[in-house]
């Protein structure tokens, strides 16, 4: 098989995972050695699922520069990460919106490119030590951390019933990572400790076998 695209869409979570995010375009090259992927990351620090929407079909900038839309891109496969941290804040009264919008960009990849969409649920906080480390949570009380923690996972439980509903195909990272802390993994490994907040090395590691596992079960290189 030729060549084959990949647009990840989401916000700060996959922005730091670096241009082309790196571990994900390994893990995919090791599962089909036979084809040449390039991946292209369309995360942007603090964007909400409206402003997702709007990256499917116009252009963004960010530090690495100008980016095209995906819509420009038509790629092969769009992996919509769940921009749950991005949310955190809007408590259950702000749910309705996340899943319009969500089911929003959707209905606007389907329509403006060829893509099959997946969809993932991002890394999950680790309760106990969540934005320790951020300068801009300096002298938050450990109690108030672990509330913001609860409000992550409140979303990312939401998105999971979101992806249910509507029967998307769905890389499950939170269900993973439990399974791995159940086998003894520690969970800060998968944070980067300058935060406390974003995926570590190891914790990309993880969403990018999640992905290319799901990308697999649904047979997406198949199809493009």
């Amino acid at each position: 098989m030729s060549g084959l695209s990949v647009c990840v869409l989401g916000d700060s979570v996959v922005e730091r995972w670096g241009p082309g995010c790196p571990s994900l375009l390994a893990s995919l090259r090791r599962q089909y050695t036979q084809v040449d992927f390039e991946v292209f990351n369309h995360g942007l620090a603090q964007a909400r699922v409206g402003n997702a929407l709007h990256r499917v079909a116009h252009e963004f900038h960010d530090a690495h520069g100008l980016h095209p839309s995906v819509a420009s891109r038509d790629p092969h496969i769009v992996v919509l990460e769940s921009m749950a941290y991005a949310h955190r804040g809007d408590g259950p009264e702000g749910m309705a919106e996340y899943r319009d919008l969500l089911r929003r960009i959707a209905e606007e990849v389907r329509a403006t490119t060829r893509a099959h969409l997946l969809f993932c649920l991002a890394l999950p906080p680790h309760r106990e030590r969540f934005l320790e480390t951020d300068f801009w949570h300096r002298n938050t009380s450990r109690a108030t951390r672990q509330r913001f923690a609860d409000d992550v996972r409140l979303y990312l439980d939401e998105a999971r019933r979101i992806a249910q509903d509507e029967m998307w195909p769905l890389a499950d990272v939170p269900a993973e990572v439990e399974k791995a802390i159940a086998a003894g993994l520690g969970p800060r490994r998968l944070t980067d400790q300058s935060d406390s907040l974003h995926p570590s090395a190891p914790g990309y590691e993880v969403m990018a076998t999640v992905i290319t596992r799901a990308i697999d079960f649904h047979r997406m290189v198949d199809a493009a």
